[in-house]
């Protein structure tokens, strides 16, 4: 029977480009704290939407106060860096190190991050260590961020194999304000982890148990800010840590408890140089901007020399992991007169990891060039892993741009 003259509607859906929420801005913070009986409890996971959040669980600017600490300032710092934000947060007592909180073997950066399953991508650690704590300089820190780097290097190197991948942000404390005697950070082998030594002199001196400190709360704020191809030190005005209206880096300084004006154009190359995160000003450009995103490890031959890089890849390792990942015993037909993959199996697989990656090219994130390879040539049926071969091209950053001007006379027949 031919159906009457009609016309017919075909509802389409997804063009939108909607895709599911990510957990791009999605942190972790380890600080070491004093409990609060029967609310705040150490080596207890608590997540945050706000600052209002830590404000229930007794942690206000009133207990920072009362007991000559930061924890309320770092977690609030952050939100107000980046209100759209989720923290987790993790205390340890006043005696734990910042060695012993991101300690691989230890019950707080690690518990940490196994609570959210890899949603965690990256983690600030500070300490607020007792009163009467005398630091023990070396290369020009507390000693404890040194050995605290490599601890948390370790730490990230068990995650990852865990397929949980989480960077992290050092509290650089007590920098001893010689540039040229400070430790090259670029030298370590530690390629997941940096160091600030960024601090807001209104907050060093308002306090002497707070002379040694540095503004991991907001470096980590505007880290959580960033694309994952951003450098935190862009010269966006979100990333900008003055913020005079909120009372924020008036005056900057480094958690040697000096202003950023004690310090020569020389000093902070050698910092630059040597890879720390802190405080700069740009002329033309008002206020300060993170340094650049440096990290604990070598620049040259190495690939992930930056935090975007870094956070660049573990994006893009994370989205094609997820999307291959249901053919892990899954049943893959193989040309009956050879073994090897049907021509149409590779193809399936290379679209998959085509299309894991074009929402990162989408966001910018990524220029192009997304390519995912399949060799047919693979035993698979004598129990060989299936390959799998994923490249792109990444962005580039404009570390160092020359402009060339000069006067120019059109009457002048030899320019």
């Amino acid at each position: 029977m031919a159906p009457r003259p009609n016309v017919t509607i075909v509802k389409t859906n997804g063009n939108l480009g909607r895709r599911a929420p990510n957990t791009d801005n999605v942190r972790g913070m380890v600080l070491s704290a004093p409990a609060i009986v029967g609310k705040m409890q150490n080596g207890v996971v608590y997540p945050m939407n706000s600052a209002d959040d830590a404000v229930s669980i007794g942690i206000t600017a009133a207990y920072d106060t009362a007991n000559s600490v930061l924890v309320y300032h770092h977690i609030n710092r952050f939100f107000i860096r980046n209100p759209n934000a989720t923290l987790y947060l993790i205390t340890a007592p006043q005696t734990a190190s910042l060695t012993d909180m991101v300690d691989p073997a230890g019950n707080y950066a690690p518990v940490l991050l196994r609570s959210q399953n890899g949603a965690i991508k990256y983690t600030g650690v500070a300490r607020n260590p007792a009163a009467g704590y005398e630091p023990v300089l070396n290369g020009g820190l507390d000693g404890d961020v040194f050995t605290a780097v490599a601890a948390a290097q370790a730490l990230y190197t068990s995650e990852f194999a865990k397929f949980r991948y989480s960077g992290f942000l050092i509290e650089g404390r007590s920098f001893n304000g010689t540039a040229a005697a400070s430790t090259n950070l670029r030298a370590l082998a530690c390629t997941n982890v940096s160091v600030t030594i960024a601090a807001d002199m209104g907050v060093s001196n308002s306090n002497p148990a707070y002379g040694g400190y540095a503004a991991m709360g907001d470096v980590l704020g505007i880290n959580s800010l960033c694309a994952v191809s951003q450098d935190l030190g862009e010269l966006d005005p979100a990333f900008n840590l003055q913020n005079t209206g909120l009372g924020l880096f008036v005056t900057a300084g480094l958690s040697s408890g000096l202003p950023m004006s004690s310090y020569s154009d020389a000093d902070l190359d050698t910092l630059n140089t040597n890879g720390y995160l802190f405080p700069d000003v740009t002329a033309g450009v008002t206020g300060y901007y993170i340094s650049d995103s440096h990290v604990c490890a070598p620049i040259a031959d190495n690939d992930y020399a930056y935090i975007e890089n870094n956070s660049t890849i573990e994006k893009a390792i994370f989205l094609s992991r997820t999307a291959i990942l249901p053919l892990l015993k899954s049943r893959i037909k193989v040309d009956p007169s050879t073994g090897y993959l049907l021509p149409q199996a590779c193809k399936a697989i290379e679209t998959t990891g085509n299309r894991s990656l074009a929402g990162m090219q989408t966001d910018g994130d990524l220029s192009g060039g997304i390519d995912t390879y399949v060799n047919p040539n693979q035993n698979l049926l004598a129990g060989a892993p299936l390959q799998v071969a994923i490249t792109f091209v990444p962005v580039s950053i404009g570390r160092a741009i020359t402009i060339s001007i000069g006067f120019s006379n059109p009457l002048n027949t030899s320019n």
